[in-house]
C-alpha cells in the first residue's frame, strides 16, 4: 500500500521529524512511503529518510528560492485552520500558499493511508482529506499540553479521522475521556528508536547528558539547581545539555550565577544524537511533562542509564525504577531528589553498568520494525481489505524511490567531481582514526579517502586506501589513519574520496561521527610528545572534516575561576620539554610586540600549574575602549608556550565554552575582563573600560 506523512518542516530536525523518519523507513520495508513537508527550509534534512522513502517539499522557502521573497506577503488570515497551533508562533508560519499547495495535494494523492503529525496538519486533514483514505493524526505532544482553545478544534478534527494515535497509554486514556462519543479508534502506539549508529557508551566517562529543546516545560533550569550540588561533592563530573530554544539565553546566565561554566556546557543541537548519547555515563530528564520519550529512549538505546522525573506520561511508561533506570518525583524538592539520584550512580559503579545493559535491553521492544508492525496491524484492523487493493500492492524495490537530496560541495582543485558519498569516522582507543562507508560504487581497493589540509599554501594531502571492513561486511570499506605512525600539521582537514587514477572524485558527507573516547580521562592525560589533537567532526556544510592540533609544548587549561581581585587558571602542562621549566606567566595587548605585565606560574612536579591573573594589572595597563590580550607561559632559556584548550572532542569550542565576565574598579575607573577562546582554542582576555574611564593615549 502506499503511505504518506505529513511532516510541518522536515527540514527541522526535532523529535517529531527523527520519529516519522524512523517510521517511515521500517514501512518502507513492506510498502511504497513518501514524505510530504509543507515547507522546506534548508537545503538537506537533517538526518536524511531511508534509501526506500521519497521525500517532497510543497513550498521551499530556501532564501535563494522563488517562494522566499514573497512569503511574508502570503502569510495566511486567521481564522482558517487551528490558529491555535504553537507553529503559528514559530519562525515559519503558515502561509496561503502552503495551504493552497497542501489542500492540492490531498485532493489529488493516490496514498491509501495519510498520517498528519501534528495538531495544525492534523486539523487540515480533517477538513480537506478524502473519506476513500484512511485518515490517521498523530500526537507527539500531550492532550494536556495544549490550550484550550486548540484542545477544542483538534477534538472537532479527530472526531472526522478513521483513527488518533498517542504515543503514551495514558494520553491515549486522557483523549478516549474526552471523545467517548466519536468515532474515531484512539490507541496509543509507542514512538521508535532505531539500533544505535554508534558503539554504546563504555560508561566510564565523567559525563552527564541530556538533550531536547531548551524550553520552560522541560525545566532544565532546576536540572542545573540539581546539578550544582552533585558538583559540590564530585567537582569533575560535567553535565552536557544538548538542544536549542527560547530558554538557552536563561539558562546561560543560570551557569554563570552558579559558577558552573567549568562544569556544565550547552552544546546546541546535534544530528545525529547517537554519539552523544554514547558520551555519557548517565542520562537525565528533568520535564515538567515527557509525553514522547525520543530522548529518554536514544540514551537507553546507546546504553545510558536514564534520571527522569517520574512525569506524564513516557517515563514511567518506559523505565522500570532501579532495573533501567531511575525515577523520582516530578514535584517537590525535585533538585534534591535529582541531585540524590545522580550521586547514587556516580557513587556505584556496578549499579550504573547494570542499569545500562538493562536499558539497552528494555530499548529493542522499541525498535522500528516492531512500532511498524503495530501501525500495520492498525491498518489492517481499520480496512482489511487495504493491503489487497488493486494497484496498490507492495513495489518490487527497485522501483521504489530514490532520496531527492544531493549535495555539491565547494572544493577546490579537485577533478572530476561527481556525486556526494556519506562516510562515517570513529575514533579509537589510542586515538586514531577509522572512516567506514557502505557506498556500493565504490569498489575496493580502486578508491582512496584523501584529507586535504585547507587554508594554507603547502596544501598538505593524505591519502589512504579504502579496503574491505572485514568478511562478510558486504560493501563496507574502511580505512584507517594511525596516530601513532602520523603527525598532521595543525589545521582544518577536507575529506573527500578520489579515484585512484586521480582522475574522479567525490565529496564526502558526514556519517556518524564517534568521539566518545576523546573524553576517557586516559585520552587528555599529558604525553611526553607534547598535545597532539585529532578531532572529527562534521562541517558546516554537511561535510566530513578533521581538526588537528601538534604543538610539543602546550599548557592546557582545566578550569577558570573569576574572584574579586584576580582570575585563576589551573591546569597542566603537556611535552616534556614544558615540563623541564620554570615560568612566569605574560600578558600582552594584541599586536604589540613588548609584554604588559607579568605574574608567577606555579607548577607542581606533575606538570599542574597555577596562574593568577591580578585584575589590578589588566585595569592598569588598559589603553581605553576595548582591548584583547594575548596570553603565554615564558621560560627563561626554553619554550614559550601558548595557554588553550586544546583535548577534548570539541572541534569549535567558542559557541559552547563560554566564561564569566570579572569587574574591577581602580583608579582608571572600571575595567571588565572576560575570558574568551580564539578561533584556535588558544585562551585570551578581552578587556573593556567603562565609559567616563580614561581615554586611550594618543
Amino acid at each position: 500500500m502506499k503511505i504518506t506523512f505529513l511532516l510541518y518542516d522536515a527540514y527541522d530536525a526535532g523529535g517529531t521529524v527523527r520519529a516519522t523518519l524512523d517510521l517511515a523507513g521500517a514501512l518502507a520495508d513492506r510498502h511504497d512511503v513518501e514524505i510530504v513537508s509543507n515547507y522546506r527550509t534548508a537545503d538537506h534534512p537533517c538526518p536524511a529518510p531511508g534509501p526506500r522513502v521519497r521525500l517532497r517539499a510543497l513550498v521551499d522557502l530556501r532564501p535563494a528560492s522563488r517562494h522566499y521573497a514573497g512569503s511574508a506577503a502570503r502569510q495566511r488570515t486567521p481564522g482558517t485552520v487551528c490558529p491555535h497551533d504553537a507553529v503559528h508562533d514559530g519562525p515559519t508560519p503558515p502561509s496561503a500558499l502552503g495551504e493552497a499547495r497542501l489542500a492540492a495535494h490531498l485532493k489529488d494523492t493516490d496514498a491509501d493511508v495519510v498520517i498528519a503529525t501534528r495538531p495544525y496538519l492534523t486539523c487540515f486533514l480533517a477538513e480537506h482529506g478524502r473519506p476513500d483514505q484512511l485518515r490517521i493524526g498523530q500526537e507527539h505532544a500531550a492532550r494536556a499540553l495544549h490550550p484550550d482553545a486548540l484542545r477544542d478544534d483538534l477534538d472537532a478534527a479527530v472526531s472526522r479521522l478513521d483513527a488518533y494515535v498517542t504515543v503514551s497509554a495514558a494520553d491515549a486514556r486522557a483523549y478516549r475521556r474526552a471523545l467517548y462519543c466519536a468515532p474515531t479508534r484512539v490507541t496509543a502506539i509507542p514512538v521508535c528508536t532505531p539500533e544505535p549508529c554508534a558503539e554504546p557508551s563504555a560508561g566510564t566517562s565523567r559525563t552527564v547528558v541530556a538533550a531536547g529543546r531548551l524550553t520552560p516545560t522541560a525545566r532544565y533550569d532546576r536540572l542545573l539547581d540539581a546539578f550544582a550540588k552533585v558538583v559540590a561533592v564530585h567537582p569533575h563530573w560535567t553535565l552536557r545539555v544538548y538542544g536549542r530554544g527560547r530558554e538557552r539565553g536563561r539558562l546561560r546566565r543560570r551557569i554563570d550565577e552558579l559558577a558552573l561554566h567549568d562544569n556544565v556546557v550547552l552544546m546546541g543541537a546535534r544530528t545525529p544524537m547517537a554519539p552523544e548519547w554514547a558520551k555519557g555515563a548517565i542520562a537525565v530528564v528533568p520535564h515538567r511533562t515527557e509525553p514522547c520519550g525520543t530522548a529518554l529512549l536514544e540514551a537507553m538505546s546507546c546504553g545510558v542509564p536514564v534520571v527522569s522525573t517520574d512525569c506524564d506520561h513516557a517515563p514511567r511508561e518506559i523505565i522500570t525504577h532501579g532495573e533501567d533506570g531511575l525515577l523520582v518525583p516530578a514535584e517537590g524538592a525535585v533538585e534534591d531528589a535529582l541531585a540524590d539520584a545522580l550521586c547514587r550512580l556516580i557513587e556505584n559503579d556496578a549499579e550504573r553498568h547494570r542499569m545500562a545493559a538493562a536499558a539497552r535491553r528494555t530499548s529493542v521492544r522499541f525498535r522500528p520494525r516492531h512500532i511498524a508492525a503495530q501501525y500495520d496491524a492498525l491498518f489492517l484492523d481499520l480496512e482489511p481489505g487495504l493491503a489487497s487493493r488493486e494497484g496498490h500492492s507492495q513495489l518490487p524495490r527497485a522501483a521504489r524511490g530514490l532520496p531527492l537530496w544531493r549535495r555539491v560541495l565547494e572544493r577546490v582543485g579537485l577533478a572530476g567531481l561527481g556525486s556526494p558519498v556519506r562516510v562515517g569516522c570513529r575514533v579509537l582507543p589510542d586515538g586514531s582514526l577509522t572512516f567506514r562507508t557502505t557506498d556500493p560504487a565504490l569498489a575496493p581497493g580502486a578508491w582512496h579517502l584523501v584529507l586535504l589540509l585547507r587554508d594554507t599554501a603547502a596544501g598538505d594531502m593524505v591519502r589512504l586506501s579504502l579496503e574491505p571492513r572485514e568478511s562478510g561486511a558486504g560493501t563496507s570499506l574502511q580505512a584507517r589513519l594511525d596516530k601513532g605512525s602520523r603527525a598532521l600539521a595543525e589545521g582544518h582537514w577536507a575529506v573527500f574520496v578520489q579515484h585512484v587514477s586521480g582522475n574522479r572524485s567525490r565529496p564526502v558527507l558526514a556519517g556518524p561521527v564517534e568521539t566518545a573516547r576523546l573524553l576517557d580521562p586516559a585520552a587528555r592525560r599529558p604525553a611526553d610528545a607534547g598535545c597532539s589533537a585529532w578531532i572529527p567532526y562534521p562541517a558546516p556544510d554537511g561535510g566530513l572534516a578533521l581538526r588537528t592540533w601538534h604543538r610539543p609544548a602546550h599548557a592546557e587549561v582545566s578550569s577558570i575561576a573569576v574572584g574579586d581581585t584576580a582570575i585563576r587558571l589551573t591546569g597542566s602542562l603537556h611535552g616534556s620539554a614544558a615540563r623541564a621549566h620554570h615560568y612566569r606567566f605574560r600578558a600582552r595587548l594584541c599586536g604589540r610586540h613588548e609584554w604588559a605585565f607579568d605574574g608567577q606560574c606555579y607548577v607542581d612536579p606533575y606538570g599542574d600549574f597555577e596562574i593568577g591573573i591580578p585584575l589590578a594589572a589588566v585595569a592598569e595597563h588598559q589603553p581605553g575602549g576595548q582591548a584583547r590580550w594575548d596570553l603565554r607561559l615564558s621560560a627563561y632559556g626554553g619554550p614559550e608556550v601558548r595557554l588553550g584548550m586544546l583535548t577534548g572532542d570539541l572541534a569549535d569550542r567558542r559557541d559552547v565554552t563560554t566564561f564569566p565576565t570579572a569587574a574591577y574598579t581602580g583608579p582608571e575607573g572600571r575595567v571588565t575582563v572576560t575570558p574568551c577562546l580564539t578561533p584556535d582554542h588558544d585562551l585570551a582576555l578581552v578587556s573593556s573600560l567603562a565609559s567616563g574611564g580614561r581615554s586611550a593615549p594618543e
